[in-house]
């Protein structure tokens, strides 16, 4: 029994063999390149909805497994699509297609696995970038359309409900690999149209009804890119309807990922889940080409959040950013103008910020002292609309800590407003607004500054100021108008006024026995070199003008214990020197109290010498 089972199985075995063989060798008499070439242009004329043209030759391997070659492959552009362009739509140097052995047998082939060796795409797009995909005709426009017509009525973008669409038994498609490819958007009225180069990847489309899968990498503009995309019933998207769609992006310029459902008809939509990562957004924007430039450059940008736009605003809830490796939280929303300038709108609070950053990255404030001599760019201020509210626990500006702080900024039709309403700094209160405002054609700065018992000691070393700086609790208000054209110029041409009050400080090198002691003899001294530390002294009060660059001040006084120094003079900021006049007075009513004494301070500001004043003796 065991060996009539064997020898039975041994004969089925080998009669399958020779089945198997038979068919392999009669494969041949279904199968000649003419036979396929006619399925094949059949199959795509079918799919793209133009005739197909071969011009090089065909071949069929069949060994290990059937597969065709057709050689330099053209697909024609829609007629009916207008504009100029090129005549080929698609031109492929050669195209491998998998060949289904029981379509061979039944000489009825159907095709789903193709491969295109260093195709050319030219695709046409509107004045708006985007691509009417059912145009190309064939089955993939035919479905689109069908699908475009039974869902389009009653599509509800404002709930997102998905309205059903019949199923077609002919919405096969396939997989379609791509071996070194080229992609040209073409535009109403673009004589150079933009170039995706060395694509290479796979697109799996099983049916047109069911979900698309593509892994796509190239380069754009000279920067290398990786793209991922997952569409469910991708047909409903190429309908403009609103479908789940899953990407990523990854390039050098930029990384980006999306999780949610889209749709680009005519009111586009997106809600979803969103990440975005740019290390230099200067260099990203600029490759984007998004005709929006940052002021001055910044450091990197991170968003995670979730997005809610459609054609008029796009919004991010949720939203995490870390701004030059600062982490904040809030809300952000992003609209398009009517007159085509978008808007931002944002609330963010961060646990710690850099003030001067962010300004030279909305107006081009200089980020350093030598920079102030660069022109104001008015691109700038003149591109976007910008309603910014920042909180932080910290922040910097110019080498100074601040706590607690608020901000606004605010731009609008080419000006800026800047305002610190509240922060607090080195034990003190802060206040501060800065105003770019366009004024007959030209444009006109503004600087205020308010300070509250702010220790000055510590904002001196912070500034690293130097020289005749008050050191002490400091009270005091800055407020100062120029016309700009430099950065420098809200300086060196301000007008305006200074106050000032210290109590309880020191000048380095400074007592009042430096300008009130007169007994002893010298015609001229460096401040810095005197053998004197500096004194404390009760207050400083200072009030004082500004008139094209130079402080001028009015009314100077510095109260010490043995006396009281009053000063007058100028301070040309532009010059960074100084002029000034002490008269010394001793305190008390002493029949030995000294007679009053002169001085004249001058050089510059952080290393000032000082001589007496001569003055012809009294008259009896």
């Amino acid at each position: 029994m065991t060996v009539r089972v064997t020898r039975i199985g041994l004969w089925l075995v080998a009669t399958a063999l020779i089945a198997l063989v038979a068919v392999w060798m009669l494969l041949p008499v279904f199968v000649s390149s003419e036979f396929v070439r006619t399925a094949l242009e059949r199959e795509l004329a079918d799919i793209t909805g133009q005739e197909i043209r071969v011009e090089g030759r065909v071949d069929v391997d069949l060994f290990p497994a059937p597969i065709a070659r057709l050689y330099d492959v053209h697909v024609p552009s829609d007629p009916a699509g207008g504009g100029d362009a090129p005549g080929d739509f698609l031109i492929v140097d050669s195209v491998e297609v998998s060949i289904p052995v029981a379509g061979l047998m039944a000489r009825d082939l159907e095709f789903s696995q193709f491969k295109l060796v260093r195709p050319t795409m030219r695709v046409r797009v509107d004045d708006h970038g985007r691509v009417d995909f059912a145009a190309i005709g064939g089955r993939l426009g035919r479905e689109i359309e069908r699908v475009r017509r039974e869902t389009e009525p009653a599509q509800n973008t404002e709930n997102n409900a998905e309205i059903p669409a019949r199923s077609s038994p002919y919405a096969r498609f396939g997989t379609v690999a791509v071996d070194n490819g080229i992609v040209e958007f073409i535009g109403p009225d673009s004589e150079n149209p933009e170039r995706i180069t060395a694509v290479n990847g796979i697109v799996a489309w099983p049916r047109l009804d069911e979900r698309l899968t593509a892994s796509l990498e190239g380069i754009w503009r000279g920067t290398a890119f990786t793209l991922r995309t997952e569409v469910d019933n991708a047909v409903r998207f190429f309908a403009r309807q609103i479908v789940g769609v899953r990407q990523s992006f990854s390039s050098d310029m930029m990384n980006y990922a999306f999780d949610g459902k889209l749709g680009v008809g005519s009111a586009p939509f997106a809600e979803g889940k969103v990440t975005l990562a740019m290390p230099s957004p200067r260099q990203a924007l600029n490759w984007l080409g998004v005709g929006i430039r940052t002021g001055n450059a910044v450091g990197s940008i991170d968003l995670s959040g979730t997005l809610r736009g459609d054609a008029k605003k796009i919004r991010f809830e949720d939203l995490n950013v870390k701004l030059q490796g600062n982490a904040g939280t809030g809300v952000l929303e992003l609209a398009f103008m009517e007159e085509g300038r978008p808007s931002v709108t944002a609330t963010l609070d961060f646990a710690e910020i850099d003030i001067i950053g962010y300004l030279a990255a909305l107006t081009g404030l200089p980020r350093t002292r030598d920079a102030l001599s660069d022109p104001i760019s008015k691109d700038v201020l003149g591109q976007l609309d910008v309603d910014l509210r920042l909180s932080a626990g910290n922040a910097t500006a110019a080498g100074l800590r601040l706590t607690n702080v608020a901000t606004v900024t605010q731009i609008r039709k080419g000006g800026a407003n800047f305002e610190l309403p509240d922060a607090t700094a080195y034990g003190g209160r802060v206040q501060a607004h800065f105003k770019l405002m366009p004024e007959q054609g030209t444009l006109k700065g503004a600087l205020g500054v308010s300070l509250s018992d702010v220790d000055g000691a510590a904002a001196a070393d912070a500034l690293q100021l130097t020289g005749l700086f008050p050191r002490g609790m400091t009270t005091g208000r800055l407020d100062i108008h120029a016309p700009m054209v430099q950065w420098s110029d809200l300086f060196k041409r301000a007008n305006g006024s200074l106050a000032l009050h210290v109590a309880g400080g020191k000048l380095d090198g400074v007592t009042y026995k430096t300008f009130g002691d007169g007994s002893e003899s010298r015609t001229f001294f460096r401040l810095k070199d005197s053998s004197q530390a500096g004194e404390a002294f009760d207050k400083l009060d200072i009030k004082s003008l500004v008139q094209d660059g130079v402080i001028i001040i009015e009314e100077g006084t510095i109260g010490y214990s043995g006396g009281t120094v009053q000063l007058n003079g100028v301070i040309p900021y532009g010059t960074a020197s100084i002029a000034l006049t002490t008269i010394a007075e001793q305190s008390g009513e002493t029949e030995n109290r000294k007679p009053s004494i002169q001085h004249f301070i001058g050089g510059s500001w952080d290393n000032p010498y000082a001589t007496p004043v001569l003055l012809p003796p009294e008259q009896p």
